[in-house]
Formats: C-alpha cells, structure tokens, sequence
C-alpha cells in the first residue's frame, strides 16, 4: 500500500516449491498521505478495488493477505536478550527460541508506539555467534540479537479498520523494506552489504543489510510525488498531467535534455495547451533530484559507512524508474548503483516485471517463506496428488 498506488499480488506454490504467479493488480491510491492513512473509508475501497480486479484477473477468491507496512512514523532499534536453556540435558527446545524472542521485546515504548515487527539478526549460544537457528543445538546459555521495527500504534490500528471494512484478514503484517529485499537483493548483496532504496510516491524507505539480515533502517518524508508537484505549480497543470510529462520525458538532469523537443502541456482546466521545452521540464526536475538525492545521501551517513557496503546502493520503486537517476545517484554519492528489479521470481511478463512492483512480488517470496510447515506440507501434497493424476491420465491415452 503506497501513497500513490495499491498493488496486490497472487501466487501459488509448484510442485518443486517455487512460486508460480497467477497476477498482479495496481489501482490507484486514496485516502493515503505520505504512506499514512488519513481516511479509512477511502483506503478501505483502494484496497478493495485492488482486491476485486485481482480476484477478476485470476478467478480466485481472496480472503487474506500477507500485508506490506510502512510510513513516516516508522523507526528501528537494535536489542539484545539472554536466557538460560531450560532442558537439563541443555539441547535448546523451540520453547527457549520463543523465551528469549519474547524477552528482548521488552522494550520502553511511549503509549503512541507499538512494535510492528522482530528482526532476528543472530543468536549466539555460549558465546558463539552467527547462528541462524538454535533448535536443536546445544549450549547453556542463549542469546538473541534483534531489530525491533516500530510504528505509531495509530499508523497500525488505521491499517487494520481499513482492511476490516471489507473483511480481508491479514496473514502477517511486515515492514515494506523486507518484501522488496526478497525480490530484488542477492543473497551475496546480503551478505556483504547493500543499501536498499526504495523511491516511491510519497515517502522513500532507506535500509542496509549485511551478514545476511537488515541491520539499521528509516523512511523520509520524500517521493516521486515531490517531483511531480514541482512540474504541476511551474507548469501550471495538473497533478496527473505533471505525472505525464514526467515519465514521458523527464530526465534526472539537464545534461540528458534535447533542446528540440518540446512537449505540450495541458493546463490545469484542460481545456487549453501550451508548449514548454525539456530542457526546462529536465531544470525543474534535476533540482529536487539534487534535494532528495543530499537528504538520501545524509540519512545513508548517519546510518552506515557506504565504503564498507561491498554491495554498493539498489535503487526500486516507481520513483527509480526516472531516466537518468542511476546514473545521478552514482555521481553523486560516489558508489556503485543498480537498479532493483524483481528477477527473484519466476514466471514474470514484462509488464509486471517492474521496479513499482518489487513489494507485491516481494510479499510472496516472503510470505511462502514464513508460511507454516503444516500448511506447506498439506499444499505440497495437494500438488503431489495433482501432479500423479495427471501422469496417469497422460499414460492412459497414450
């Protein structure tokens, strides 16, 4: 759910657990502000909207959804918990996994907060760190090492009245920066440090990840829409005549403008059109780029040291899609920068493979991920059955 667009997504699970994906739909956005709720009402028909041309598109009935989450209001500590293995032959059990899970939540926050989301970054059992997961193994003492995303608790409770307005259940709720991480990152990236930027309409998600899991992020109060606004007052027209120009024409700087080109721009009403050039779109446009491009480079120093990031800067989103900004964000911030499409999923149009869709593609990675053993199992064998009938009744007319 973003400032500018809804999207969902739908898959199923093949026969060799990969994601096979059935459609995706995008509607435009209402009632959101910077990735804030400011009318339930409308959001709750976006998301409804959205829902039905799914449901249109695939045939299939949707009753619940693995949720995106983000907003200016979102923050993140890092926290530590220890606890000491409850089974006297000292083998560590699910329930210790849970204890220490549940004690490093602990956390002071004031009454407007709430934690969206836990982030297990390692556990270290007696002393020896970098284990990804305890159960099972053996040690006296269990430590855990953990992320802590949080939320204005009312961000959070206006999502959920939105969605129970047209009686859609949420699976889980997670923090946007670890659906798109799961479509667009590498493991290596992941491994050996990346910054992921995600641009969107209204607000732009900032992470780094490293040793496998994100370690520090926040959300600027900047998008795409930024830029469009501009266009709309110098240009005098619409919002949706300065998207337009925008993707049709701009540019990140001047330097990329034709003087030859010229574009006609309706006007606010209309009913009237007047020729501007590219080069002064390009002007109007390469001097936010620079004002977003310094706020993103300032939050990235506070965050982390970029010359330590092997994996440089991956740049997603709608916003990302601004010809010439790769190039613009590599000069500037001296790093390496790629652009993040969603290529860890198979079965992709060309269409749907798109940087504004990396959360949605993102979601169902991440939610085949976390889905429970017993529903895997249940929905592997289903598949198993499938995929045996279907071999005899080949066999049989044959």
């Amino acid at each position: 759910m973003g400032t500018s667009s809804v999207k969902a997504a739908l898959g199923e699970i093949n026969h060799i657990n990969g994601i096979n994906v059935l459609g995706l739909s995008r509607v435009p956005a209402a009632g959101l502000r910077k990735g804030n709720i400011i009318d339930i009402e409308s959001t709750a028909r976006s998301i409804d909207n959205c829902l039905n041309e799914l449901e249109r598109l695939t045939g299939i009935e949707i009753l619940s959804a693995q949720t995106g989450f983000s907003g200016i209001s979102i923050s993140a500590v890092t926290n530590h918990a220890v606890v000491a293995v409850g089974n006297p032959n000292n083998e560590i059990t699910r329930e210790d996994k849970e204890r220490v899970l549940h004690s490093v939540q602990n956390i002071a926050l004031p009454p407007d907060k709430a934690i969206v989301q836990v982030i297990e970054r390692q556990y270290i059992i007696d002393g020896y760190d970098g284990v990804t997961d305890p159960v099972g193994m053996v040690g006296s003492r269990l430590e855990v090492e953990v992320v802590v995303i949080i939320a204005a608790t009312a961000a959070i409770q206006n999502l959920q009245r939105s969605a129970q307005r047209i009686n859609l259940h949420f699976d889980k709720l997670a923090y946007n920066q670890l659906l798109v991480a799961e479509s667009v990152l590498t493991p290596a990236e992941k491994e050996m440090g990346v910054a992921l930027i995600d641009m969107g309409g209204g607000t732009t998600e900032i992470s780094v990840f490293n040793q496998g899991s994100m370690i520090c992020t926040s959300v600027l109060p900047i998008g795409g829409d930024y830029i469009s606004k501009d266009l709309a007052i110098v240009l005098r027209t619409s919002i949706e005549e300065a998207i337009r120009i925008k993707e049709d024409y701009g540019v990140a700087t001047p330097e990329m403008a034709r003087d030859d080109v010229i574009i006609n721009a309706r006007n606010i009403q209309g009913s009237d059109v007047k020729q501007v050039s590219q080069q002064l779109v390009a002007e109007i446009i390469s001097a936010r780029i620079m004002e977003m491009l310094e706020m993103i480079f300032t939050e990235l120093q506070q965050l982390t040291y970029l010359d330590k990031l092997a994996g440089g800067v991956v740049l997603t989103g709608g916003g990302a899609k601004l010809k010439g900004l790769i190039e613009a964000m590599e000069e500037y911030m001296d790093v390496p920068v790629r652009l993040g499409m969603p290529e860890n999923i198979n079965g992709l149009a060309g269409d749907i493979n798109s940087t504004q869709n990396s959360v949605a593609l993102g979601a169902l990675i991440y939610g085949f991920k976390h889905m429970e053993p017993a529903i895997l199992e249940t929905k592997a064998g289903v598949t198993s059955v499938f995929h045996k009938v279907n071999n005899w009744i080949k066999d049989l007319f044959s």
